[in-house]
């Protein structure tokens, strides 16, 4: 009797020990914050040449956690919309961060993984590739020090991205002749605002039956203004949305990507700009319109007037 309870109390001591160590651990959860309604908002800037000195295009977007959803492998993932769509979730026995794709999934990052760890992972073009935890130290976020992970990959020049403690990705960047960067703006975390949102939302599902720019509103603003768009047709459409002054002189691009049909809101922050009058122009690339009007070259315009008041 006695060695079986020694036997039983072993077994329990070696059970409790391996679920401690493979078990949700909510604080490696908190380097990615994946909760329905969470947002994160981005300033991306692409870059071309060598060594992508050279910058060819920058714009802000926002990436919503819209909803979670059982997929076809059996397993729940949620739903990431932003300028593409993807399904994420996080393995609650290893912590890892997995990918649904085609009907299986793939790793994007280890949360378990600590400093000089190594793991596998398709976060590069959806190549498998190896990640090095390089550094776990903290940086200045919106006043305040906040723990990060520093992980760089081993496939493209200069790819590596940051993880931040509650926030989430913070920072990713990737250089071989070209490529982009992209930085947190701001985020809302358990329906608290952090920083700024800017960029654009993707507001409706539905095909809209035509391309349309909605007015601003406010208007008159001050500093800041929402403008919605539709985009229509049957695929991803590149789009842009840009911001001039009176004298023609473009002084901000609020979209320049492709987007997926549906309904869009941007916002317009004006705080670093004169009081005046404003024009906000929407152009779609006629390449990537129905045959018919993609034959005419024109492809879609449409220009509206705003005004700032200060």
């Amino acid at each position: 009797m006695k060695n079986l309870l020694l036997v039983l109390l072993h077994f329990i001591i070696v059970s409790s020990f391996i679920s401690n160590s493979y078990s949700w651990d909510s604080e490696a959860a908190k380097f990615y914050p994946l909760a329905v309604g969470n947002q994160w908002s981005y300033h991306r800037v692409d870059r071309t040449g060598f060594n992508c000195i050279q910058i060819s295009n920058e714009y802000n977007y926002i990436v919503t956690v819209v909803t979670d959803t059982l997929m076809p492998n059996g397993k729940r993932y949620f739903k990431l919309q932003g300028p593409s769509v993807s399904f994420e979730r996080i393995d609650s026995v290893t912590m890892n961060v997995y990918k649904y794709s085609g009907s299986g999934e793939c790793l994007i990052d280890s949360l378990f993984a600590r400093l000089n760890n190594i793991f596998n992972s398709c976060r590069q073009l959806n190549n498998a590739g190896q990640f090095q935890v390089q550094d776990t130290n903290s940086i200045v976020f919106l006043n305040e020090s906040r723990r990060v992970k520093n992980i760089r990959g081993n496939l493209l020049i200069g790819h590596q991205y940051i993880l931040m403690y509650g926030m989430g990705l913070y920072r990713e960047s990737a250089c071989e002749n070209g490529g982009a960067i992209i930085t947190l703006n701001g985020c809302i975390i358990n329906n608290v605002l952090y920083g700024a949102m800017l960029g654009i939302v993707k507001t409706g599902e539905l095909q809209p039956d035509k391309f349309s720019l909605s007015q601003n509103f406010p208007n008159p603003f001050n500093p800041a203004t929402k403008i919605k768009f539709a985009v229509s047709g049957t695929s991803a459409t590149q789009t842009t949305l840009a911001v001039y002054n009176v004298l023609g002189h473009e002084v901000s691009v609020l979209v320049s990507q492709q987007l997926q049909p549906g309904t869009y809101e941007a916002d317009w922050d004006a705080s670093a700009y004169p009081s005046g009058v404003y024009y906000y122009k929407l152009d779609v690339d006629p390449s990537n319109l129905e045959t018919s009007q993609a034959s005419s070259g024109r492809g879609f315009t449409e220009t509206k007037k705003m005004v700032l008041i200060k």
